[in-house]
């Protein structure tokens, strides 16, 4: 891994993933969950439900769309809890990491310093139930095909008009979870396979910080 002094020079991408972690040694038995707010090869700055000292050490697990990240690394800096519901943003510097991870690291941030874009799309198929906000009936039933902290990929028996309100409750191995969010984009007519499930991008609006504490996880764990 490269020294502090090679480090600093390293650009940070503002990519926001999902992350396990265990700070301290020995490292306590259950996991915590958080998220990144940028990232770089040579370290990162984590949002998370805890605040750490400086210089303590931590290997965390980051999930990206290349598969699992594992790297240890250390608090460099810690700030104050946010005075609004939010995280506490942390900066780590990394001390080590398998040259495999690290290649696989390196081609995701050279890969989204091209788009410009924070939210890495995960690929995670979950069965879903999904309404629109304020309407009476029966949920319409669908699967994800891919999910970030900024939204999801929604496959539906059904077009939904573009800028509808909905409320889709995922349905992981850690339970269900509802967020609430609005259709930007949906397959038109002559991309439809009849028979199929129809493809939907949801862009969630009012996503706290509990809420995605509970994202990182069923995506954080879905290796």
């Amino acid at each position: 891994m490269p020294d502090a002094s090679e480090r600093r020079q390293f650009a940070r991408c503002p990519v926001q993933l999902p992350l396990l972690y265990k700070a301290g040694y020995p490292a306590p038995i259950k996991a915590g969950v958080g998220w990144t707010r940028n990232l770089s090869a040579g370290g990162a700055c984590l949002e998370l439900a805890e605040r750490l000292q400086t210089e303590t050490p931590i290997r965390a697990r980051l999930r990206t769309d290349r598969g699992a990240v594992d790297v240890e690394a250390e608090v460099v800096w810690a700030g104050e809890p946010a005075p609004t519901e939010g995280g506490i943003l942390h900066g780590v510097a990394f001390r080590q990491m398998a040259p495999e991870h690290l290649q696989a690291l390196q081609a995701l941030l050279a890969t989204e310093g091209e788009r410009r874009r924070a939210g890495v799309r995960l690929p995670l198929e979950l069965p879903a139930t999904c309404r629109p906000k304020g309407q009476a009936g029966p949920p319409l039933r669908e699967r994800t095909e891919n999910l970030s902290r900024g939204g999801l990929l929604l496959r539906l028996p059904q077009p939904l008009p573009v800028e509808t309100v909905v409320e889709v409750t995922l349905h992981s191995p850690h339970g269900a979870l509802t967020v609430e969010g609005a259709v930007v984009w949906v397959d038109p007519p002559e991309r439809r396979t009849p028979g199929q499930l129809i493809r939907h991008g949801f862009r969630f609006t009012a996503l706290g910080w509990s809420t995605a504490l509970s994202l990182g996880l069923v995506l954080a764990a879905s290796w």
